[in-house]
């Protein structure tokens, strides 16, 4: 099978236009207009980071694993991980035995699982998921950081970790370059709509868990 022609739309904009949809919905959860509008209380915002440590885990050790693919190895970047930075916001907020806080849910075994599948069954699955849990946070990560410090009265970067990529010094720069990375896999006509569904099925996941934590919280 033939990689896709050049004149085609480069990957990363095939999945910008196939998940739109479920990226708005994954946006628009009760939990995230709370976060996004200030309302979010200190504890909500904790247990989010609870069950993306799992995720980021999870991930992380699948990129690792995958890190000779031809194919996504190339996406092994470990400056862009974010379990330890995690780790440090959950220290911050939970104290230094912040791993008894540490729970599962059936949202993120879900999650958890299907990045399992990817990495075990079709490794060029990771393709989406490391793009939808990067490339955003890369953009409008410093932003989002600076939001929650004032939601709650964090100061020094205490409690926001996750948000600073302190190891990319020019960010704009370092998403051109990932993309240029991402849009280099070769890929086929064929793996296209499966690439496509993987991403929705990251943004439907991702919304799984913040849904489910709106409805620990009583967000609805």
């Amino acid at each position: 099978m033939e990689p896709i022609s050049q004149d085609r739309d480069p990957l990363s904009r095939l999945l910008y236009k196939g998940t739109t949809e479920a990226h708005r919905a994954a946006e628009n959860t009760p939990y995230m207009l709370a976060l996004f509008q200030g309302k979010l209380t200190e504890e909500a915002y904790r247990l989010w980071l609870v069950r993306f440590h799992a995720v980021y885990a999870a991930l992380e050790r699948t990129t690792e694993a995958l890190r000779d693919d031809p194919a996504v190895g190339v996406l092994h970047l470990p400056q862009l991980h974010r379990t330890e930075a995690i780790e440090k916001d959950l220290a911050h907020f939970y104290g230094r035995d912040w791993r008894q806080a540490l729970e599962t849910s059936p949202a993120t075994d879900a999650y958890v699982a299907r990045l399992e599948r990817v990495r075990d069954e079709w490794p060029l699955g990771l393709v989406p998921h490391h793009w939808i849990r990067y490339a955003g946070y890369l953009h409008g990560g410093a932003t989002l950081g600076k939001m929650l410090a004032t939601t709650y009265g964090l100061t020094g970067g205490e409690g926001t970790a996750f948000y600073d990529f302190a190891e990319i010094e020019d960010t704009h720069a370092f998403v051109g370059e990932y993309h240029a990375r991402m849009n280099a896999i070769p890929v086929t006509d064929e793996d296209v709509p499966a690439l496509v569904d993987e991403g929705n099925q990251a943004f439907n996941g991702n919304a799984a868990i913040t849904v489910e934590l709106g409805e620990t919280f009583d967000l609805g």
